[in-house]
């Protein structure tokens, strides 16, 4: 029985593609605001040779952080909170410098 891993770490064959990168949602964290559910994406990243990206649960800066450090995503979306306000995308980068992830400089 095939996966959505094995799909994903199988060699395609030619003509078919593969996935560039996952992008992993947790429909309990969306909208929560709580933190992005770290145990499904640690285990996720863990088992495909592609970039995740984590999305939902984004309520503060350290959620970020945490999913980048400590969930080994390669990305986060946190489309929420920045459209309301709770966040700026310099909050976001200040907090992330801070705690030693690297970032791109704001234009």
């Amino acid at each position: 029985m095939r996966t959505w891993s094995s799909h994903v770490r199988t060699k395609p064959n030619p003509g078919q593609t593969r996935a560039g990168e996952i992008c992993v949602n947790s429909i309990d964290s969306d909208g929560a605001r709580t933190g992005y559910e770290l145990p499904i994406i640690q285990r996720i990243a863990a088992s495909v040779s592609v970039p995740v990206v984590a999305s939902g649960g984004a309520g503060k800066a350290m959620h970020v952080v945490e999913v980048l450090r400590d969930g080994d995503a390669s990305a986060a979306l946190l489309a929420g909170a920045l459209h309301d306000g709770t966040l700026s995308i310099e909050a976001v980068k200040s907090c992330l410098l801070t705690s030693g992830v690297a970032v791109r400089p704001t234009s």
